[in-house]
This record gives C-alpha cells, sequence and structure tokens, in this order.
C-alpha cells in the first residue's frame, strides 16, 4: 500500500537505511528526460545509419539516469531472446575513466569494455600484456559474440583529453570504426565538453546524432511549470511521516539546482540523511539550506551550462548556412563604405546589362 505522498506506507516502520535507498533508487520519468530517452530509443531501433549518439547535458542533469532508463527498457524487451540466448547480451557499457596524464587510455577503455561485456577470460594476467590492437581485435570479437546492439560510454568527454588537438579526430575515428566493424551502435554521453568531438568531419557528421538532455530553463513558462511538478513529485516521495513543504521553496530549489534534476535529487539525498539521522518528522527549509550547493559553486555549475548551451546553435547558424548554399545574399555590414557596398551590389549584374542610370530625355544624340 502506497500513502498519498507516493511511497510505501510499511517503509515508514523500516531502519532508517532502508527509507534513504529507497530515496536514492527513485528516478522520476520528467519530460525532458522522457523526450531524450524516446529520441534515443527511435534511433536505436531505427538507426537509418547512425553510428554514434552524442547524448550531452550540463552536469548533473540526468545522463547517467537516463542511460540506466534505456539498458532496463531494452533488457525488458529482450527477455524472450535473454530466455533462450543466455550468452546475449543487447546493451552495456562502460565509464570513461579520467586519464592520469594528458592522453586518453585506450589500453584502460579496452580492458573495462571487454569486463562489460563479459569477456570469460578477461582476468587471465596475460591481457595486461596484450598490445592495444589486440585488445580491440578481441573487443570486437566479443561484441559480436554478445550480440550487442548498444554500448554506451558514460563521462565519454573524457575521450577529447588528449595532448594536441590533431589527436581529436582519431579519437571519434577509433569509436566509429569499432561501431562499423561490428554493427554496434556507440552512445557517447557526457558534459557540454563533449561538444569539441562533434562534426569534425563530413562521415561523422553522417553517421553521427545529436541528443540533448538540456536543465529547465526560468525564462521558459514550459520549464518552469514542469520544475514545480518535478519539486512537487520529489517531497512525495521523501519517506518521512510528515510530508515537506518543498513546493511553497520552489524558486530556492531552482536557484540552487540550476534547474537540473540530478543536482536537485542529489541535494534533497543529503538534506535526507542529515534528517533521518537526527529524527526529523519532515524535511524543512533549514535541511536545505545546510546542505545546498553555495552561491559561487552554482555560479560555477551556470556558468558552464551557458557556455555548452550557447555553442550548440547560434543565432546566425540557418543564416549562415543558406548564404553558404547560395540561398540568400549576404547582407552589407553597417560599416562598409559606400562605394565598397556599391561595388558588392554591381558584381552580381550579368554580362551585357548596363548600370543603372539616369538618360537624357530629348536633345540626346538620337534625338529628332
Amino acid at each position: 500500500m502506497e500513502s498519498d505522498a507516493g511511497f510505501p506506507l510499511t517503509l515508514l516502520r523500516q531502519p532508517v537505511v532502508d527509507r534513504i535507498a529507497y530515496f536514492h533508487r527513485y528516478t522520476m520519468a520528467h519530460p525532458k528526460l522522457l523526450e531524450a530517452a524516446q529520441k534515443l530509443m527511435r534511433t536505436v531501433e531505427e538507426p537509418a545509419g547512425t553510428a554514434l549518439l552524442f547524448l550531452f547535458g550540463p552536469t548533473g542533469v540526468g545522463k547517467s539516469t537516463l542511460l540506466r532508463r534505456i539498458t532496463q527498457k531494452m533488457l525488458e524487451s529482450t527477455l524472450p531472446t535473454l530466455a533462450e540466448n543466455t550468452g546475449c547480451i543487447p546493451i552495456t557499457g562502460v565509464e570513461a575513466a579520467t586519464p592520469e596524464f594528458r592522453n586518453f587510455d585506450w589500453k584502460d577503455f579496452y580492458l573495462r569494455a571487454l569486463k562489460a561485456v563479459q569477456e570469460p577470460t578477461i582476468h587471465f594476467p596475460v591481457h595486461q600484456r596484450l598490445t592495444n590492437l589486440k585488445l580491440r581485435t578481441l573487443l570486437e570479437s566479443a561484441l559480436h559474440q554478445r550480440q550487442l546492439k548498444v554500448f554506451y560510454i558514460d563521462e565519454a568527454q573524457n575521450l577529447a583529453k588528449v595532448a594536441s588537438a590533431r589527436i581529436l579526430q582519431d579519437q571519434t575515428d577509433c569509436i566509429k570504426s569499432l561501431a562499423n566493424l561490428t554493427g554496434v551502435q556507440f552512445v557517447l554521453a557526457g558534459t557540454y565538453d563533449l561538444l569539441v568531438l562533434r562534426n569534425l568531419n563530413a562521415q561523422l557528421c553522417r553517421r553521427s546524432m545529436d541528443i540533448h538532455l538540456p536543465r529547465y530553463r526560468a525564462e521558459n513558462t514550459e520549464d518552469l511549470k514542469a520544475f514545480r511538478g518535478i519539486v512537487q513529485t520529489f517531497q512525495r516521495h521523501l519517506p518521512f511521516p510528515e510530508e515537506p513543504d518543498l513546493l511553497s521553496h520552489w524558486e530556492y530549489c531552482y536557484e540552487r539546482s540550476i534547474g537540473c534534476v540530478g543536482i536537485l535529487k542529489d541535494w534533497l539525498s543529503r538534506a535526507l540523511v542529515a534528517a533521518l539521522e537526527e529524527g526529523a518528522r519532515t524535511l524543512t527549509v533549514g535541511h536545505l539550506e545546510n546542505h545546498a550547493w553555495s552561491l559561487e559553486q552554482c555560479m560555477v555549475l551556470l556558468t558552464e551550462a551557458n557556455v555548452g548551451e550557447a555553442q550548440l546553435e547560434p543565432r546566425t547558424a540557418s543564416s549562415t548556412l543558406r548564404i553558404a548554399l547560395g540561398l540568400e545574399v549576404a547582407p552589407v555590414p553597417a560599416n562598409q563604405p559606400i562605394a565598397v557596398a556599391a561595388k558588392a551590389q554591381q558584381q552580381g549584374r550579368p554580362v551585357g546589362q548596363p548600370l543603372a542610370k539616369r538618360r537624357p530625355v530629348g536633345g540626346g544624340e538620337h534625338g529628332g
């Protein structure tokens, strides 16, 4: 039985650790998460040539939650196949480790990936002595044998941590090659730092797709309405005898989470632990204030989010493309000298067409 608050009433009789675990496990299917998940699933089911999917958004927006949701959905949909073929793994993935030095460690990645696909010989010491090429070949074989459809790389922005910008294209080319040779779709999930790996060449543009999981924006009325709903849903799932009143403080919740559901959830989890450990009957605004991110931390989070959002779709992007295609004429800058502007306009005049000018009326050389 569940209370009006949304959690099982029996949970109130459970130890504090169980109540904390309940909220930690709870995930919410909010609008932006659902939209991104649906786009990802549609691409997985109907790839249409897509080999790489770039899933990006600000820190704490819920990318890892989305990956877990997609994994659960795919496992549930393939249960009949899994019952007949226990060696099949439809989806799995790894977290890309931050390199200790300047370059991304491909050997570490291959070893982690082989563990994720449950390669039976991965624990043999000999694998530590294998070259990157041999580990990659072993991974290609394992991906085929496991009949994998999707392999995700969380924290994929770490792939961009290389000593030279010239190596960036090699990073994505390597993943794209794995996808081409195995028929597996690779999902690269990360922060906006992942954006530097997109669109590095024409072939990558054609074989990849972008999926943006954005935060909720204060200037968008629908976003604010959805965010208030998220706050209310969270308060209904906080396992207290008395339901907290977070909705009255939704603006404070937005301010210290910058509109990111993952940040809000982590914040509420910390406050929940403190409140339960002190034996509180509900979560108060004091608990929130004691465990909120500082103003300085929030400004760092917001600045990084704003920079990433600005990279996605510059305001002049569509016009620039249309001018390059010849569908529009480039506007003349306001500070350009008149003579130069006139010359630019004349360049498009067909051969043989006279310049437009006033001709004398009567008394001209052809006058009667």
